[in-house]
């Protein structure tokens, strides 16, 4: 046995994200800063995509960094884990399994100059006394393949929050031999072709039962050898022995509200291309001493045996306040792109923003109702990308400032970048 070790977590944000929570700031949001419910694969929907697992999670997008800036941090990691806590505590987790991966975020979107500022929390009960683990070990291809279409198989039955966490036990050949002598008619054999009552070369000796994690206390592993028991869980790592994070806090579940101190636990690596490739791995944890007291864990701390609420930033040990995301997407999103999208941009602004003018609000309104799109760019200054004036003159059907005319600031509203002294 040695201590258990888990694979680093970190997050991975695609663009497309930084978009959609720009658009959903500008057009729904607005000045509202309230926590909006998330899931890791959809800011938006509550459907999974086949192939990702669900986990539960909450943003708040700021409206100034100011704002951004005062949120107390540790308070904010705290009430994501209590939630967690107290969803074991009263049995809930067990309709909402998703919730051992759930995630919490911050946020400020400069929608102006295309930058935005997060971070990511992924609360964690930490147990004490520790875990250790035994050598991970993976079964057989043809096992593998029993394995991963009967969790398949049990998926389609269930609701897509229950995906990520579920039991299994394993059903040994000679134990369903014996359950088909004792299924066995005793008539006389008949023109039956008994050829096809055989089970195939191919089919495994060994089957595996799979069901939901609130199973465990209706009996599901009673009569089951201690071996054939696997609590089990979808594991995004790819090391060899190193699990993924939320394991954690499967554990705080198990010694919480099951009271074991030794478990096997499966981690159900699934590939599409190659099922039968054996990707799970298999292992036993135990405790590293027997939990004292009569309470297993305490929220956030006690003197003795307990799981507490541990606090781990996104950027591995270093504070939350000492590093914070700062993704500039101006490179992505740019020249000719930005020049398109920025007046889309500004007038949702103008539309909820209480700064903003009579003027530019009126005239906001009016291009909307009309969908304009294209207008011209009067004045003899260096015009931005990301806040052009609007003025409705006669020739508001064509544009007359290109992105290439006003790079680097060179141009001043003509279409030739030549300057234009208006007096």
């Amino acid at each position: 046995m040695e201590p258990l070790k888990f694979a680093p977590w970190t997050s991975e944000i695609d663009l497309g994200f930084y978009s959609a929570l720009g658009n959903l700031k500008l057009n729904h949001d607005r000045l509202d800063s309230a926590a909006r419910r998330i899931h890791n694969t959809a800011l938006t929907q509550d459907h999974v995509p086949a192939g990702f697992y669900r986990g539960e999670g909450y943003i708040r997008n700021y409206n100034t960094m100011d704002e951004y800036k005062q949120v107390d941090k540790a308070a904010h990691i705290e009430r994501a884990g209590r939630t967690i806590w107290d969803a074991i505590n009263d049995g809930a987790i067990f309709s909402c399994p998703s919730l051992l991966s759930s995630f919490s975020a911050i946020c400020y979107a400069d929608l102006k100059k295309f930058k935005f500022t997060y971070q990511f929390a992924y609360p964690t009960l930490h147990s004490d006394p520790t875990w250790s683990c035994s050598t991970a070990q993976k079964i057989s291809p043809k096992e593998t393949l029993e394995l991963v279409d009967k969790v398949q198989t049990w998926r389609y039955s269930v609701d897509g929050r229950q995906h990520g966490f579920f039991l299994a036990k394993k059903i040994r050949g000679d134990l369903l031999d014996d359950d088909h002598e004792s299924h066995t008619p005793l008539d006389e054999p008949d023109d039956r072709d008994f050829e096809h009552d055989h089970k195939p070369d191919d089919t495994p000796d060994d089957r595996w039962n799979i069901t939901a994690l609130a199973d465990y206390e209706t009996g599901f592993f009673n009569d089951v050898d201690a071996d054939d028991q696997c609590t089990c869980f979808a594991d995004p790592s790819t090391f060899e022995s190193n699990p993924g994070w939320m394991l954690r806090d499967l554990l705080v579940l198990v010694r919480q509200r099951w009271r074991l101190e030794k478990l096997h636990i499966m981690c159900h690596r699934e590939t599409q291309a190659r099922p039968e490739t054996p990707h799970a791995i298999f292992f036993e944890v135990e405790s590293v001493k027997p939990t004292e007291g009569d309470h297993y864990a305490t929220f956030p701390s006690s003197p003795e045996g307990r799981d507490s609420l541990s606090s781990f930033p996104t950027a591995r040990s270093i504070a939350p306040s000492e590093r914070v995301p700062m993704p500039d997407i101006t490179a992505w999103d740019r020249d000719t792109r930005s020049t398109n999208s920025s007046p889309i941009v500004n007038m949702g602004v103008y539309i909820w923003s209480s700064s903003s003018g009579v003027h530019a609000l009126s005239v906001t309104r009016c291009l909307i109702g009309v969908e304009v799109r294209k207008i011209t760019f009067v004045g003899n200054a260096k015009l931005s990308y990301s806040n052009p004036y609007y003025v409705i003159t006669a020739s508001a059907r064509m544009s007359m400032s290109e992105a290439e005319a006003n790079r680097n600031g060179k141009g001043n509203g003509r279409g030739n970048g030549e300057g234009q002294d208006r007096g």
